[in-house]
């Protein structure tokens, strides 16, 4: 399982010779370091929704606290495999390649190779920061009274997939490796796991009890007004579905934030239930 990574789009804006040579030439050399060992060891690389782009063509509409997408197929299900990539920011460029570099070697060199898209994950042990891992960092500042950046009108929508989840599809498609080599899946929480930033906010609200500092801020370079993976392919391949809701998975990690989160919670910082 290949996820080591530079995870940021920020940060590949500001060293995008250091995103290339861990995000593309380490995946490179993984693919290399695989097929010069004369074995057929699979590699399975954990790509991104970012290989499809800022989807500029998908038209979408404000719908209270979040977008909606115009086209009924895309609404219903999401976006699926067939989409054409369009790379955007040197973090989608150097993902994107990677993306293609390990779905070629299974073309090219017979190796087992597969590539899961992965929309939001989340879950227990992920410390997020402003830059990656939003619905942790979203309670990790809840909890710790830390003011919270968004970045455009916060109606953004994203299908969020705890980490339970995420790591059965792995499994999985390492289980079927031989007939889903040479293929990508699109991987995330599904229509049924979609959830704008107002929204998700709301309910950090709710579940807390605190009340939030949000300020905003201008919108992101290569931001998506909405993605939600269309997961069909790979329930169809594997049987595969998410079985976490996302107010059960948001509770789940609250709970263990609280446990373990490295910050007290500022005395001086007083907010109303």
């Amino acid at each position: 399982f290949h996820l080591a990574a530079q995870t940021a789009v920020t940060t590949s804006l500001v060293q995008p010779g250091e995103d290339f040579d861990i995000n593309l030439r380490g995946t490179f050399n993984v693919l290399e370091a695989a097929r010069l060992s004369g074995e057929l060891i699979p590699v399975i690389f954990a790509s991104t929704n970012k290989v499809y782009g800022s989807l500029p063509d998908v038209a979408v509409r404000e719908d209270g606290d979040h977008y909606v997408p115009c086209d009924s197929v895309i609404q219903a299900h999401g976006i699926d495999e067939a989409r054409g990539l369009d790379f955007c920011t040197p973090y989608g460029c150097s993902k994107g390649a990677a993306d293609q570099y390990v779905l070629d070697y299974a073309k090219s060199y017979g190796m087992p190779t597969a590539v899961l898209r992965m929309s939001c994950i989340y879950g227990p042990r992920q410390f997020g920061t402003e830059d990656q891992g939003w619905v942790a960092h979203f309670l990790l500042s809840a909890l710790t009274g830390r003011p919270i950046t968004i970045y455009g009108d916060g109606r953004q929508v994203r299908d969020i997939l705890h980490v339970s989840d995420a790591v059965a599809a792995y499994r999985a498609v390492l289980d079927r490796i031989e007939t889903t080599k040479g293929q990508a899946f699109n991987l995330g929480g599904g229509p049924e796991n979609a959830v704008s930033l107002r929204r998700l906010l709301s309910e950090i609200r709710s579940l807390t009890g605190h009340e939030l500092s949000i300020r905003h801020d201008g919108e992101r370079t290569g931001d998506q007004p909405f993605f939600v993976a269309d997961t069909r392919k790979i329930k169809t391949a594997l049987g595969w579905m998410a079985h976490v809701s996302w107010r059960e998975g948001v509770r789940d990690l609250a709970d263990w934030l609280q446990r373990h989160r490295l910050e007290p919670r500022p005395e001086a910082v007083r907010y109303v239930a």
